[in-house]
C-alpha cells in the first residue's frame, strides 16, 4: 500500500502535468495562428506576382477594378504597368519597376517559407513534449487505478 506521502506527490506531479499540457496548449495554438497567417501571406504575395506579371506583360492600358473598401469598387484603367508601387513594412511603400517588384516578392515568400519550416519544427517538438507530458499524466493513472499499490 502506498503512503499518503507517495499519494500526494503523484498528485502535486499530476497538477504540475497539467499546467505543462495547459501552457503547451496555449503556445501550440498561438504557433498554428502564427504558421496560418504565413500561410496566408505566402498565397497573397504568389498571387501578386502572377498578377504583376499579367499587368506588366500587356502592351498599353490594362482595364480593371479597383477596391475602394466595403464592398466597392470601380472600373479603373492602368496606364503604367511597368511601375508598381510595393508596400515595405511599417506602412511604407515605395515605387519599384514591375520586374522588382515580383522579386521582391519572391524573396518575401522565401523568407515567409524558411519561417514556415522552423515554425512548423517547433510544432513538431512541441507535439513530442505534449507526447512525454501525456505519458507521465497516463502512467499516473494507471498507479491510482491499481489502488496505488
Amino acid at each position: 500500500m502506498a503512503t499518503n506521502t507517495g499519494k500526494a506527490s503523484l498528485e502535486q506531479e499530476a497538477q504540475s502535468l497539467q499546467a505543462y499540457m495547459n501552457e503547451y496548449s496555449q503556445q501550440f495554438e498561438l504557433m498554428s495562428q502564427q504558421l496560418r497567417f504565413i500561410e496566408t501571406a505566402r498565397a497573397e504575395a504568389l498571387a501578386s506576382v502572377d498578377a504583376i506579371e499579367a499587368v506588366s506583360s500587356s502592351k498599353g492600358e490594362v482595364d480593371s477594378l479597383l477596391n475602394l473598401g466595403g464592398g466597392v469598387s470601380v472600373r479603373a484603367k492602368v496606364t503604367d504597368t511597368k511601375r508598381m508601387i510595393v508596400g515595405i513594412g511599417a506602412g511604407v511603400s515605395v515605387e519599384k519597376s514591375a520586374e522588382d517588384a515580383v522579386s521582391y516578392l519572391k524573396d518575401r515568400v522565401t523568407e515567409m517559407d524558411a519561417s514556415a519550416k522552423r515554425l512548423a519544427e517547433s510544432l513538431g517538438k512541441l507535439e513530442q513534449q505534449v507526447g512525454a507530458v501525456q505519458k507521465r499524466m497516463d502512467e499516473i493513472s494507471r498507479i491510482y487505478a491499481s489502488g496505488m499499490q
